[in-house]
């Protein structure tokens, strides 16, 4: 083989003119296929890629890389001679892989150019034990990684962006819209619209800086998937999305440290007592700011909904005290005991979030 390789260059070498230099040059017939939409359930995809050495030495394929473990390329490792072809077949595997694709694979060779990127595309519509492996959360024909977001802690003032994917395992083509009620919560799906087997990824961003309360915030936006075609209705989806919005006290010196408020309780465990199953109880705990500054109070966030905490006042001098009035509500409790909490939010760079255990024995 290399000795009929040798007789080949020298025979290219005595037909050029004196000067010139040998040059293999790769002309490929497409650098990309696209295999349009198919099932996963029909395996593996192939395609072949002619290149013609349209130079005046032989074209050597020297190597190939592809992108990813699931696309493999076979190619012709014999010199291709001048006016001559050769091939490089690339297959897709598909299993496991829903949605849609584009893999690289990148040719070098000892001509011109060195190196060409051959590229295969498609649409996988998956099998249903695949589509429930990456796309667990079902409604209707759109089928998400999830619709439960937390976000957890973003500091006042910043924004966070999370996101889900979309697939569409339905027959007509889906175009996605919000119905969105907050003003902290932007909604955008890049593309809008998804084609049978197509995906799209949904971003959520949010602006703490427009958000109504400190510490927890659970909000739901609607996501509207409206049928392109036919007469179906659209369908409203809902995504609940969770985030704790805190103060940044990092920036603060050593001397704003010093004088900074103190929040400070007159007890951690509020004993709620006479609670009859029908009526609503009561207690009362005491905040005093003993520091040097303002305290805000930003919130009494409760546990649960059969506890309702108030502040009074929410701005306190030093040396100033507000009273948080516990209202407790037996009709929302299970069993005869009570044991939840309430979660204070303040200025405090010290201790921001104070918790307070609620108490209690239901007659």
């Amino acid at each position: 083989m290399i000795r009929g390789l040798s007789i080949a260059l020298a025979a290219a070498l005595l037909v050029l003119p004196l000067g010139a230099h040998a040059q293999a040059q790769a002309q490929w017939d497409k650098t990309l296929h696209d295999f349009g939409t198919f099932h996963e359930s029909q395996g593996n995809r192939s395609c072949a890629f002619a290149v013609k050495n349209d130079g005046d030495s032989p074209l050597v394929l020297t190597r190939v890389l592809s992108s990813c473990g699931c696309t493999v390329a076979k190619y012709d490792t014999e010199p291709i001679m001048p006016g001559k072809s050769g091939t490089v077949e690339i297959t897709y595997s598909p299993t496991g892989r829903p949605g849609p694709f584009e893999k690289a694979v990148w040719v070098y060779s000892n001509g011109e150019p060195r190196k060409t990127r051959l590229a295969v595309k498609g649409v996988v519509v998956g099998t249903a034990e695949t589509v429930s492996q990456y796309f667990p959360v079902a409604a209707g024909d759109l089928h998400f990684t999830t619709l439960t977001i937390a976000t957890g802690e973003v500091k006042k003032g910043l924004m966070r962006q999370e996101s889900t994917v979309a697939y569409n395992g339905g027959s007509d083509t889906i175009v996605i819209g919000f119905d969105n009620n907050t003003s902290h919560i932007t909604c955008q799906s890049v593309p809008d619209t998804i084609a049978p087997g197509g995906i799209a990824s949904l971003s959520f961003f949010f602006d703490s800086l427009r958000s109504p309360v400190w510490g927890i915030n659970d909000d739901n936006v609607t996501i509207v998937a409206t049928p392109l075609h036919g007469n179906k209705a659209p369908s409203n989806i809902n995504l609940n999305m969770v985030t704790n919005v805190v103060e940044d006290f990092s920036q603060l010196t050593s001397e704003e440290l010093a004088s900074a408020p103190v929040c400070s309780l007159s007890s951690t465990r509020l004993l709620i007592e006479n609670i009859e199953r029908g009526k609503t109880a009561a207690g009362t705990v005491v905040v005093e700011n003993s520091g040097k500054s303002n305290l805000v109070i930003r919130r009494a966030m409760p546990a649960c909904k059969a506890v309702v905490a108030k502040v009074d006042k929410t701005l306190l001098k030093p040396g100033e005290k507000a009273k948080v009035r516990v209202n407790v509500y037996p009709a929302q409790l299970q069993g005869n005991v009570l044991n939840t909490q309430f979660t204070l939010i303040t200025s405090d760079p010290a201790n921001p979030r104070i918790t307070v255990r609620v108490v209690g024995e239901i007659k």
